[in-house]
């Protein structure tokens, strides 16, 4: 049964076609998801599957008694004063609305003296009891519970007010709302922002059983290849579905590049054929004085027009770029030593319990646990730059120079603008500068902007922009994968993969940490566990 039938639909924002004639259709339990580079419109797409945004052209059928949730990545915006529980309790409006008419019936009853009455309304308060039992009534307690528990979510959250929460747990409780709706149709606009791996798996967990349809826009490229068995590529005019996952995809993008750049190849060739035809009929023509190889000579040039009007454009795909750290070659053989560590913050429970951990020179390591575990206190202690109580032994090799990439990414003087401040850090010219800010997105007048107004996936970019011209031969990167595109991601994978240094890096980004890790440290209740390979080779183990 189709649940959504998207058909020849096109935006235009007044300044240029931003996609046109997409269509696509699901089925119930089908997911689609939305890839494509930035401003290709997958949000604005997904606004309009939901009503939020005005289809001008093509259309959009919801079959009808169709319950649509959807999840806005900007959800942390919205400000609602109520308390978390009652926001929960609005996906079940409609049984909130029918427990009001039983409350309601049961006080018309209690001062009933007609027995007549009396009846009509008990026939009527029945009846509406068994439909309120049938749909859950008395479970949307239970209900709650298994969705707050399933996203780990404080049980303590849901007697605050929603404005008083963090951004992150606002797009949690929004999530969960969404998930309590359980709906037909679930659009999902970067679900796994702020969930650590753990919700992401009890995400998928819940999707892969949904009975309905789901649309999905993520630069998680693990979460895609899992939730999804379509891929709707959105490329202006060229956009396609495929009916596979993102990594095949990927494989198939690349096949019908190679396949056109063969065509193409051989559209040339019979095109230069046909011109060295046409110059040898015309010469012969005019120097015999033949009609007969001059009119040759036109068939064949009425031949090459027809071909040239019809040729295949030569084929493009996403320029990668590469780019590479600078490197200070030499290092210790010890990189990190941590020896029966122990950190309290004002003699409370210890986040880190007696850990020793050793990293050593070029290993690549990845620090796994759930948001809370302390992963990101581990690396402040490394860093030198957290402010608790610590017992225990902290060594740095003396030759290890480092290269810090934070959660939350801060410059010295963010009145500057991008390519000042670049500059300031790189010790560049302006147009060394430009042409390395453009290989992470910063564009013409992009690099005038003010850091203060960047946002946090911009930037993300400038600090891995500048750390890239910094002579390091250790990094120590929390969540870099964060806040940025796919493309920007390939980015800084390219550096990564010809960095030879050591590497030491806390992630939620599974495609990322299986590309780099040949080890993982699991942080559980302040305390470590080692596993080598990647984080499929862990979830092996852990098994």
């Amino acid at each position: 049964m189709i649940i959504l039938d998207v058909h020849e639909v096109s935006k235009n924002f007044g300044y240029g076609t931003v996609f046109e004639n997409v269509s696509f259709s699901l089925n119930e339990g089908e997911s689609i998801s939305i890839v494509g580079e930035n401003g290709c419109g997958k949000s604005t797409l997904l606004k309009m599957i939901a009503g939020l945004e005005k289809v001008e052209q093509g259309d959009i059928h919801i079959k009808k008694g169709i319950r649509v949730a959807y999840l806005n990545q900007i959800g942390s915006s919205i400000h609602d004063d109520r308390v978390v529980y009652e926001i929960l309790k609005d996906s079940f409006a409609d049984l909130v609305h029918k427990e009001k008419q039983l409350q309601q019936l049961q006080e018309a009853l209690s001062y009933q003296e007609n027995s007549a009455d009396y009846e009509k309304i008990m026939t009527k308060y029945c009846r509406l009891l068994d439909t309120f039992i049938a749909e859950g009534g008395y479970e949307i307690d239970k209900n709650i519970r298994v969705v707050v528990d399933g996203l780990q979510i404080d049980p303590k959250l849901l007697t605050q007010k929603f404005t008083q929460l963090s951004g992150g747990e606002k797009t949690l409780v929004q999530l969960a709302k969404g998930l309590l709706l359980k709906p037909d149709l679930f659009l999902l606009d970067e679900p796994t922002n702020h969930l650590d791996i753990a919700r992401i798996e009890w995400l998928e967990t819940y999707i892969q059983n949904f009975k309905g349809a789901t649309v999905i826009v993520s630069h998680d490229r693990y979460f895609l290849d899992k939730m999804s068995n379509k891929i709707l590529h959105l490329c202006g005019t060229n956009s396609k579905v495929y009916t596979t996952n993102y990594s095949g995809f990927l494989i198939e993008r690349q096949q019908e590049y190679e396949k056109q750049c063969l065509l193409y190849k051989n559209q040339q060739q019979v095109m230069q054929r046909l011109e060295t035809q046409i110059k040898y009929f015309a010469e012969r023509g005019m120097a015999n004085n033949s009609s007969t190889l001059c009119d040759r000579a036109h068939a064949l040039q009425t031949q090459l027009e027809r071909l040239r009007k019809d040729a295949v454009e030569k084929p493009k795909l996403p320029q990668k770029l590469h780019v590479a750290f600078e490197e200070e070659r030499k290092n210790s053989k010890q990189v990190i030593a941590l020896e029966n560590v122990t950190v309290c913050y004002n003699e409370n429970v210890p986040v880190l319990r007696n850990v020793s951990l050793t990293i050593c020179d070029k290993e690549r390591v990845a620090l796994l646990g759930n948001n809370g575990s302390g992963k990101s206190t581990l690396l402040k202690l490394i860093m030198g730059s957290l402010q608790a109580q610590i017992k225990g032994k902290v060594q740095i090799g003396p030759s290890v120079k480092i290269g810090y990439l934070p959660q939350v990414v801060t410059f010295a003087n963010e009145d500057q603008d991008v390519l000042s401040c670049f500059q300031e850090e790189a010790c560049v010219g302006e147009q060394t500068a430009r042409a390395i800010l453009a290989k992470f997105h910063f564009y013409k007048n992009d690099v005038h902007k003010k850091v203060k107004h960047l946002s946090g996936g911009e930037k993300m970019r400038l600090k891995l922009a500048q750390l890239l011209q910094s002579k390091i031969n250790t990094l120590i990167f929390d969540e870099p994968t964060n806040h940025i595109d796919i493309a920007t991601k390939e980015v800084l994978e390219s550096a990564l993969q010809n960095f030879q240094g050591t590497f030491l890096f806390v992630s939620h980004d599974r495609y990322f940490i299986n590309a780099f890790a040949e080890k993982v440290v699991h942080l559980q209740e302040g305390e470590l566990q080692t596993y080598l390979g990647n984080y499929d080779d862990y979830k092996r183990c852990i098994k």
